[in-house]
């Protein structure tokens, strides 16, 4: 890795680049890990001057029944005129070599806004923009008090089955999963499905749901801890949530459950990623106390 180079932009790949003061550790913590899955041999490269190193994800191969694949960091050597150019060249050529591979195949990935040159050069191998993603948070959860949120619980494992019906009934034409001609509506769905009842199974580390009555949840929240190792800095994140009809409203309680919730456990902000079209939950963040962090763009590409 050229790390010289890399530190220009490594902050940016972040989950708490937003940080201020922090700036360094971030960035190292960035470099440092993406060092630790090249040796760990989890990374897949090619180029040489120029290098994309990506990785085939297991778990979503097998439950799309296609070889799924994320590009986790893109880098060239200092001095190349235009690395637009060369990065282009790169992934195209790494586009032919997964379809002789695989024949059929997904890849994606992650890049902040300010990797311009990343983005350009990704659209210009003929990635498409599948989602914009902003990022919030909050690190004033002391000002959350338990008499202004409703009673919840943590969900069972006979929430499930009403937990995944919520997932596919809360539909977001916006994100990922919806917003991709790749997936069907019916495969998006029930991957959300799946994915809400594999946190309540233990993929993340709370999922709260409404306990003022007898009546099914109807609504969640999933919430993962340490999120990024900073020396004075404990950070969670509101992984998913969903907010069924009967439950309109719920979703401004659930957050600010799950803050409390990071309280207790001792950490002292929360982010949350939504799409940049879903002006309801930027408006609710913006009315509790959520502050602006950060934006990122999801780019695939399908053979």
């Amino acid at each position: 890795m050229n790390t010289s180079l890399l530190q220009q932009r490594a902050l940016f790949y972040s989950p708490l680049s937003f940080c201020r003061d922090y700036e360094a550790e971030l960035t190292r913590n960035v470099l440092e890990g993406w060092e630790a899955s090249i040796e760990r041999g989890d990374l897949s490269c090619r180029g040489d001057q120029v290098r994309v190193w990506f990785k085939k994800l297991d778990w979503d191969s097998q439950y799309f029944s296609c070889p799924t694949l994320r590009i986790e960091l893109i880098e060239w050597e200092e001095g190349i005129s235009d690395p637009r150019r060369h990065v282009s060249d790169l992934l195209s050529n790494l586009w032919t070599e997964l379809q002789q591979t695989y024949q059929r195949y997904y890849l994606f990935m992650e890049v902040p806004s300010e990797d311009t040159e990343v983005l350009q050069a990704a659209g210009m191998a003929g990635m498409r923009l599948v989602e914009t993603r902003l990022t919030y948070y909050h690190d004033r959860l002391d000002q959350i008090s338990p008499k202004d949120v409703l009673p919840v619980r943590q969900a069972a494992k006979e929430d499930i089955e009403n937990l995944r019906q919520v997932a596919r009934q809360a539909r977001n034409a916006y994100d990922r999963f919806h917003a991709d001609p790749f997936y069907s509506q019916e495969t998006a769905d029930e991957f959300l499905a799946e994915y809400v009842a594999q946190c309540v199974k233990g993929f993340t580390d709370v999922v709260l749901v409404p306990a003022v009555d007898s009546d099914p949840p109807g609504a969640f929240v999933c919430g993962a801890k340490d999120i990024s190792p900073v020396s004075e800095i404990a950070a969670g994140r509101l992984v998913l949530v969903a907010v069924d009809e009967p439950r309109r409203g719920w979703y401004r309680n659930l957050n600010q459950a799950l803050m409390l919730w990071m309280q207790e456990q001792g950490i002292q902000l929360i982010v949350n990623t939504t799409q940049s079209t879903n002006r309801p939950v930027i408006h609710v963040c913006e009315s509790i106390g959520y502050q602006y962090g950060q934006a990122t763009h999801i780019l695939a590409l399908n053979r």
